[in-house]
């Protein structure tokens, strides 16, 4: 069963498709106009049928609008005088199908099933992929904005620059553009640039012809034509030498591959996500990195925040390691108690969230409790310094000391601005920080 919104000026070609449709259990909204359309987009529809020429604006426009919204929604263009360059034009756009009036009814039908069958395809794609790669979990401030501003730029460039220390979640992010780019149904192939031996960079990226070089007994296709149609991840990209890099510049602006022992070039059209967890300014500067390279691939840049900027999410975190590693040993996921996350929020995990969900897997593995306290967490937990081996009543007080001065730190030792941020009266702050015995010169 799909969930169908077609829209048409005709009311005999709605109340067609609406009653044909109904009797194959299908669930189906009719719309006359596009404004009227709008209004239901956001009820999720797995198949829409627009027609191309409406009382209030043109079908055409309104697909670019649908598909910069929602690139994988499917649509299906319907149009009773509409020309062959019309219906090339939608499909480019990202229609899915394209039908001349007057509708034959079996090939509504027909669409419907393999679209439908597409749908599903889709679904099962994104959880294998979810899977694999898992989902960036987290609902702070932050990492809201870090998957709005994905979603939006995701279909409208092919270049991206990904920013971070070790451990926040690079990849994840990588695969997030790859699902909402345009080239989502294609390969995701992703490259470790540091664990690239310097001398087979190229041929490892590029390609090589079969006697191209001693050892080169057999010709290899390289990751970027692995990845053409799809997308390809270069992790650690500052690690890459300055010659490779020059190469990866030509295929930046020429949009095509040439392999090792070869003079012909193959085109290819991909999404080119980098990543590093250096600083890019300092490295040009130091001419380890080609600036105009830089300035090619940093059309759109994504900053990973660290977990020790983003600890609302610990909560998050911890349950969604505890069930996804309860899946994997086929057992019940494990509890949390309230002092067990307080420790966890009040450490800076420098590994990140790699280092977190090392931890909880380590815990998963070897400890048979049923509910997780701050002690389980102090035992597995590498590196934890003495000072952390506190009660709760002195966790929490060394926690809101931390959050107390940093928040006067940001607002340059304003009281009536870090009250303000931290959400308490200005009163009640000068109480803490005199309990606290913090210092401050307003």
């Amino acid at each position: 069963m799909a969930r169908i919104l077609v829209i048409d000026d005709e009311e005999q070609i709605r109340s067609s498709l609406k009653s044909a449709l109904e009797r194959r259990s299908h669930q189906v909204v009719t719309a006359e106009s596009i404004s009227e359309g709008k209004r239901f987009l956001s009820a999720s529809f797995d198949i829409i049928f627009l027609d191309i020429k409406l009382p209030d604006g043109n079908g055409i426009n309104f697909l670019q609008e649908i598909m910069r919204e929602n690139p994988e929604q499917m649509v299906v263009m319907i149009s009773g005088n509409a020309d062959i360059s019309t219906a090339i034009e939608a499909i480019k756009i990202g229609a899915y199908d394209f039908i001349e009036k007057p509708l034959s009814l079996d090939r509504i039908l027909i669409t419907v099933d393999n679209a439908s069958k597409k749908e599903k395809l889709t679904q099962e794609n994104v959880r294998l992929t979810a899977i694999i790669y898992g989902d960036f979990i987290g609902e702070s401030q932050a990492v809201k904005k870090l998957k709005e501003d994905i979603k939006k730029s995701a279909s409208r460039t092919t270049r991206f620059l990904i920013s971070g220390e070790n451990g926040t979640g690079k990849e994840l992010a990588a695969n997030m553009i790859h699902k909402y780019s345009s080239f989502s149904s294609g390969p995701f192939v992703a490259v470790n640039c540091a664990a690239l031996p310097s001398e087979l960079v190229e041929s490892e990226l590029f390609g090589h012809t079969a006697g191209a070089f001693t050892g080169a007994s057999k010709a290899r296709k390289g990751k970027f034509l692995e990845a053409d149609s799809g997308s390809i991840f270069l992790d650690e990209i500052s690690e890459m030498p300055l010659e490779a890099q020059a190469k990866i510049l030509r295929v930046v602006e020429s949009k095509s591959v040439s392999q090792v022992g070869s003079d012909k070039s193959t085109s290819v059209e991909l999404n080119i996500i980098t990543a590093s967890n250096k600083d890019f300014k300092q490295l040009v500067a130091e001419g380890k990195f080609r600036e105009d390279l830089l300035y090619r691939l940093n059309v759109v840049n994504f900053v990973i925040p660290p977990l020790r900027e983003r600890k609302d999410d610990i909560p998050l975190l911890v349950d969604h390691f505890f069930r996804i590693f309860a899946s994997e040993t086929k057992t019940k996921p494990k509890e949390i108690t309230a002092d067990a996350i307080l420790f966890l929020e009040a450490f800076d995990f420098p590994g990140n969230i790699r280092e977190l969900k090392n931890l909880i897997e380590r815990i998963n593995i070897y400890c048979d409790e049923k509910v997780i306290t701050r002690a389980i967490f102090e035992e597995y937990l590498p590196f934890v310094p003495k000072k952390e081996n506190l009660k709760l009543k002195d966790a929490v007080n060394q926690f809101e000391k931390k959050q107390i001065e940093s928040s006067l730190s940001r607002n340059k030792g304003n009281i009536t601005k870090a009250a303000n941020e931290l959400g308490v009266e200005r009163s009640l702050l000068y109480k803490k920080m005199k309990k606290l015995g913090i210092d401050n010169n307003e």
